[in-house]
């Protein structure tokens, strides 16, 4: 994978989680092991937030002046206009078109920042979300035209394709309660620092 940057954050990926998308919705890219947190947040200082997860168990997770925090809002395929920067999943069909699996509209702050491309992932779908940000050409009841290089690239979107909305948010703007995705990498010391904190609008 490529890394580019977002203001003073290396991205590798801001992979989308696909079909499954229900909390994952921006992976990070950092040096160092990975580690990741869901559920619920359960208490929040300038340092540090601590997440409760579905088995009970609390994880602290730094908080630096790096970490990105991403709101997540469930939105319908109209409110996508010519020149938002998206996101998708789609699978290739036998007759070799595309069809859309998830979609994820992202926040200014990213246009430019991320190289266009286009490949296969290894579930065999096609990732058109993670290092893929497409120009929006137009959008035709549910058929996607996306701009890509000097080229296009022609998406149908079936009913049941989720559609988010990405912004970011201040950090400042966590509380508790709020469900959440934490990635990040383990620190020197072994404690996980986190590197985006995904939240669903609630």
């Amino acid at each position: 994978m490529n890394n580019q940057r977002v203001g003073s954050l290396e991205w590798t990926g801001l992979a989308v989680a696909g079909a499954a998308l229900v909390l994952s919705a921006v992976a990070f890219a950092a040096p160092g092991p990975s580690t990741q947190a869901e559920g619920t947040l359960a208490a929040v200082d300038p340092a540090a937030v601590t997440v409760t997860t579905s088995a009970g168990t609390q994880v602290r997770v730094a908080v630096t002046g790096d970490t990105v925090v991403i709101r997540r809002r469930a939105v319908v395929l109209e409110d996508m206009k010519p020149n938002d920067f998206v996101g998708v999943t789609a699978r290739r069909e036998a007759d070799g078109s595309l069809t859309a699996i998830s979609i994820n509209i992202f926040p200014p702050e990213f246009r430019g920042r991320v190289r266009e491309a286009q490949f296969v992932m290894d579930t065999g779908n096609i990732m058109t979300n993670a290092m893929v940000f497409q120009n929006v050409r137009a959008v035709l009841g549910r058929t996607l035209y996306l701009k890509l290089g000097d080229g296009s690239v022609i998406i149908a979107v079936p009913r049941d394709a989720q559609v988010f909305r990405l912004t970011i948010m201040p950090v400042g703007e966590l509380r508790p309660g709020m469900r959440v995705v934490v990635r990040g990498t383990a620190g020197s010391d072994g404690t996980p620092v986190a590197v985006t904190i995904t939240v669903d609008a609630q």
